[in-house]
């Protein structure tokens, strides 16, 4: 029996949605059929791809295998159909891409604005996400590639890694109208006496040398200030801390531009070893949609206009 690609997008559908009906609705087909259809590609393989309980169905460890494959197939087959019936020009599809919060704000959404102006087409799915919640889509094909700091993923064996070559000096940054707002020659050692939100996960060769500073900055004798004392995976609520307490956090300059231009937020200082470099992760076996590859395209041209908007912002806001 060979397996049809409406089989590969039934296996799919139920492993995202961990239910028959929910799975059955989605697709536009009865329950039982689906039920019949899934069963009949188990008896193909000679083993169960879903484990049934009373709370749902989730995949086995053969049926994450054969779904992951299953995403790939869909994805060549409807590039190739794209291909075929335009000559090569990108008029419909899928793009899935994600970011953590800083590459989100200041990458991924002028590069998904730009590629939507261009091909009205193509759906543009967006997951802001911490770096380790990335690596677990990327590795179960839910993504065709996430932008994050790759310091911490560049001995992982099945990972492709595209350094941009541009690194973004990071700043600490408060309200305007903090205490240590228009002081001079403020350390990061200063930093810890105020509460810091840190902006989701931060990378070893970042968070080393701040830990290191907030222990040699707490009083001898006194318990040090939980660090982080808020942790925020999406830049929003982090700026809502920022502008209504007396919190501390750290940000690269393109992702609070509107704050400090408007006056709400200060740049505080910076130190050498406060700034992110990022790189487009992809999986080696997996190879690039026609959509993905260009709104990659749309990424490094996004990564270029950020940097020279960061050098901007360093000449009108950086304390002297």
């Amino acid at each position: 029996m060979a397996i049809e690609l409406q089989q590969l997008r039934q296996l799919i559908a139920l492993a995202e949605h961990r239910s028959f009906v929910r799975a059955a609705a989605v697709l536009h087909m009865s329950q039982p059929a689906l039920s019949r259809s899934i069963q009949n590609i188990e008896r193909r393989f000679g083993s169960e791809l879903f484990a049934r309980t009373s709370a749902g169905v989730t995949p086995t460890d053969l049926g994450r295998l054969y779904i992951e494959r299953s995403r790939d197939l869909l994805r060549m087959a409807e590039d190739l159909e794209r291909d075929v019936a335009h000559h090569g020009a990108l008029r419909t599809g899928r793009v899935t891409v994600g970011g953590g919060p800083f590459t989100s704000e200041s990458l991924l959404g002028r590069a998904a604005a730009r590629f939507a102006e261009h091909f009205p087409g193509v759906s543009v799915q967006v997951h802001a996400r911490n770096w380790d919640e990335l690596l677990r889509q990327l590795r179960s094909r839910e993504l065709d590639f996430f932008v994050a700091e790759t310091s911490t993923l560049h001995r992982e064996p099945d990972l492709e890694l595209v350094r941009m070559g541009s690194s973004h000096a990071g700043y600490f940054v408060a309200r305007a109208g903090h205490p240590l707002a228009g002081r001079r020659g403020i350390q990061a050692a200063d930093v810890f006496a105020w509460p810091f939100v840190a902006p989701g996960r931060i990378p070893p060769r970042v968070l080393d040398p701040l830990l290191a500073v907030q222990r040699s900055a707490s009083p001898r004798g006194q318990l040090p200030r939980a660090f982080p004392a808020i942790e925020c995976s999406a830049l929003a609520p982090l700026k809502r801390i920022l502008a209504n307490s007396d919190a501390i956090s750290a940000s690269i300059l393109s992702c609070v531009s509107t704050e400090l231009e408007s006056g709400t937020f200060a740049l505080l200082g910076t130190e050498p070893w406060l700034h992110l470099e990022y790189g487009v992760v992809s999986l080696k076996d997996r190879p690039a949609t026609q959509a993905a590859e260009k709104f990659r395209e749309f990424v490094m041209e996004a990564e270029v206009e950020a940097c020279a908007e960061e050098e901007r912002l360093v000449e009108r806001f950086a304390p002297r």
